[in-house]
């Protein structure tokens, strides 16, 4: 059902048009020109750290998407299983957090997680309106139930608050709802606009220094920050000639016209008629990213910004000189985190220390992927 979905879209945004936001303030513009290079990994990051995950029956990944690192601890939230997968930094298995199933604590599907641990808590979301929260370890302490909405996709937490991405029925229910933590009630909600731009995807939300920021995509190219009654502009992409214009194509984008629409898109993106898609995007300290999504799938090409903050230096490719995917599955003040599948393994040899490359030698095509932190400059 929803992983389908999900790994199709899982880089794309949503975006919609007329909602509460505030861009009083001084733009922050970052201005590139998406011209692609091909740069060497050396140029970005500084050393790679190699995880290689434990592989038993007990914690075996089928469809792993989204990692938070902790307190020496890797969370890993697997699509296919439905449960969070937890291993400490040398990659050795510890437990499982959630399971399918009709009991106490049980769910058919969950698509995110939140890990909390000042709280000791973890949170995973299902789509049909239900919080499940657990301990660190794995012990179930309660579930809420969250406002009836169609389809729960994504969240955030946003102070004492977790903020929700759902797909809209229609153009006129808020996409963003802010409940309670504790108890799953509603505080607010933003965010209306187009149900076929909204449902391309579940959201894209961030977090960085204590501030929430949300990157709809064909809103020209705005990230907005979220607090838990309004969004403000925090900063701008301009890309010149390669910014989108969503008005200069053929959509209504009413909800008559949905469906016929939602076919157009698909075939303006396959055949690039719409030349590309804003997908994830972060921040730290040094970098502003985002990735671009080029294509439909299954004919997908993925490209990534690296915008320094220092200077205004950008760094725009699809892989480095090494061979080396990027893919953060989490974006953090030292490091990307992300996976490398056994295909991967051979591209990671000229760049890897002897003692880094001998942890992933001895792996084979059955073997759960190995995590690779990639440490910035």
């Amino acid at each position: 059902m929803r992983y389908t979905t999900l790994i199709i879209f899982c880089l794309l945004l949503a975006s919609c048009k007329h909602n509460n936001t505030n861009n009083d303030a001084q733009q922050l513009i970052l201005k590139v020109d998406l011209k692609p290079s091909t740069i060497s990994i050396h140029e970005i990051f500084d050393s790679i750290q190699v995880i290689p995950l434990e592989t038993t029956d007990s914690c075996l990944l089928r469809g792993p998407v989204k990692v938070i690192t902790g307190n020496n601890r890797n969370y890993i939230l697997d699509w296919k299983n439905f449960q969070v997968f937890v291993f400490d930094d040398k990659g050795h298995y510890l437990h499982t957090i959630g399971k399918r199933g009709q009991g106490p604590g049980e769910y058919r599907e969950v698509y995110d997680m939140i890990v909390d641990e000042s709280k000791n808590q973890v949170r995973l979301l299902s789509p049909f309106g239900s919080l499940y929260t657990y301990d660190l370890e794995g012990n179930f302490i309660k579930q809420n139930q969250l406002p009836e909405k169609s389809n729960y996709q994504a969240m955030e937490q946003i102070g004492d608050n977790i903020m929700t991405w759902t797909i809209p029925v229609s153009s006129d229910e808020p996409c963003i709802t802010i409940v309670n933590a504790d108890n799953g009630k509603e505080v607010s909600s933003l965010w209306k606009g187009p149900r076929i731009l909204n449902s391309l995807s579940g959201g894209s939300f961030y977090t960085y220094d204590g501030k929430t920021y949300f990157a709809p995509a064909f809103h020209n190219n705005e990230i907005l920050e979220i607090t838990e009654d309004s969004l403000k502009l925090a900063y701008k992409w301009d890309f010149g000639k390669d910014n989108i214009d969503i008005s200069k194509y053929t959509f209504t984008l009413t909800d008559d016209n949905q469906a016929e629409e939602g076919r157009l898109m698909t075939d303006y993106l396959g055949n690039g008629t719409i030349p590309y898609l804003l997908g994830s995007q972060y921040q730290n300290s040094k970098y502003f990213y985002v990735c671009f999504s080029y294509g439909w799938f299954p004919n997908q090409t993925i490209k990534h910004l690296f915008y320094l903050k220092s200077d205004g230096k950008s760094f725009f490719f699809k892989d480095t000189q090494e061979n080396i995917s990027i893919r953060p599955q989490a974006f953090e003040e030292e490091c990307i985190v992300q996976f490398a599948s056994y295909d991967d393994l051979e591209a990671y040899k000229s760049i890897l220390s002897p003692a880094e490359y001998q942890k992933i030698i001895s792996r084979n095509e059955e073997d759960n992927p190995c995590l690779i932190k990639l440490y910035f400059k």
